[in-house]
């Protein structure tokens, strides 16, 4: 009798080393709330255009920032708790 393959389910993997990259986007995005910054933009001030690219995506996914085409800003709750000042 044949086995049958497992099934994986295939886990999120968010690296790490991505996170100092999504902070330095949030700090670049929040400064100009409301107002929208394009990613172009970002790379040319970060300088990371690929993984920029994969932290901007990721940042979307988990709805942390809103995009409209290439340009994107932090989402309205974000934006809130950044003028929370919370430790």
């Amino acid at each position: 009798m044949a086995r049958k393959p497992k099934q994986h389910r295939r886990r999120q993997h968010r690296p790490a080393h991505r996170i100092p990259l999504q902070r330095a986007v949030m700090a670049m995005a929040l400064e100009v709330y409301p107002h929208w910054r394009t990613i172009p933009e970002l790379a040319r001030e970060i300088g990371a255009s690929g993984a920029l690219t994969r932290a901007v995506l990721e940042l979307i996914k988990l709805g942390l920032l809103e995009n409209y085409g290439s340009a994107v800003r932090p989402t309205k709750p974000v934006a809130a708790l950044e003028r929370l000042n919370l430790p």
